[in-house]
């Protein structure tokens, strides 16, 4: 179950930094990491399709299924941006300048646009992903999740002391 979390987890927070950084590009013109990590993935698009695989993988009515996979994004989009700024003393989005805001941490079109993405992802996307994710060995799918772990787990260290190191720097030259 665990190794199953964490595929979920790696597939789908690879595939929301590349819509991220797609849709960077499109505005800029050019490559723009949109992770909060070095490496090719955001960690709150792997976190909101398991959460959203284990609250509402059951449902099928996909009028219920687009709220409450709203309301879990958007619970966990404004937890992670508290929490980021909490330890980091930074935002890594804003969303002030739009209608229908809380805080700037979540708005209503994110909320759309996360609720329609649940639909997809329960109904549409994760039954094709498993059907791939199936065909592979356990011992492969064991290895594979073992490495991206390590990955994910090193990159995740060099960033935090990074970020915390900086913090330190500029506290420094605050006094």
């Amino acid at each position: 179950m665990l190794y199953h979390a964490l595929w979920v987890f790696f597939i789908y927070a690879f595939l929301g930094w590349c819509t991220e950084v797609s849709y960077a590009a499109t505005k800029t013109g050019k490559f723009v990491n949109r992770g909060f990590l070095n490496g090719p993935y955001c960690p709150i698009y792997g976190t909101g399709a398991v959460l959203v695989l284990l609250v509402l993988g059951r449902i099928q009515n996909p009028v219920l299924l687009f709220f409450a996979g709203a309301l879990v994004t958007c619970s966990l989009e404004y937890l992670t941006s508290w929490l980021m700024e909490k330890l980091f003393h930074a935002r890594w989005w804003d969303y002030s300048k739009r209608k229908f805001n809380i805080g700037g941490r979540v708005c209503l079109i994110g909320a759309v646009v996360f609720g329609a993405f649940s639909v997809v992802l329960v109904l549409v996307l994760h039954p094709f992903v498993k059907s791939l994710t199936d065909r592979l060995t356990d011992a492969a799918f064991n290895w594979i999740c073992a490495i991206l772990f390590v990955g994910i787990v090193s990159d995740l260290v060099v960033t935090v002391k990074g970020l915390l190191g900086t913090h330190a720097v500029f506290a420094e030259y605050a006094v």
